[in-house]
């Protein structure tokens, strides 16, 4: 089980957090790193407050 506090997470760093990113995809980005979705494969990942996101950012959920 893993919860993930959407309203915590800044628009900046929303796609790393939630979807991971490999060494270099980005300025500080030193190392891969699996997002929560990864990190949850067979569990349940929890968005807590995801009415708080923009809707752009809702939308790239969906798609997941």
């Amino acid at each position: 089980f893993i919860s993930v506090d959407m309203g915590a997470i800044s628009e900046t760093r929303f796609e790393s957090q939630l979807f991971g990113h490999i060494k270099g995809a980005f300025t500080g980005a030193k190392e891969d790193r699996p997002g929560r979705f990864e990190i949850a494969d067979g569990g349940t990942l929890f968005l807590d407050e995801i009415g708080n996101l923009s809707m752009p950012l809702q939308a790239k959920i969906l798609t997941v």
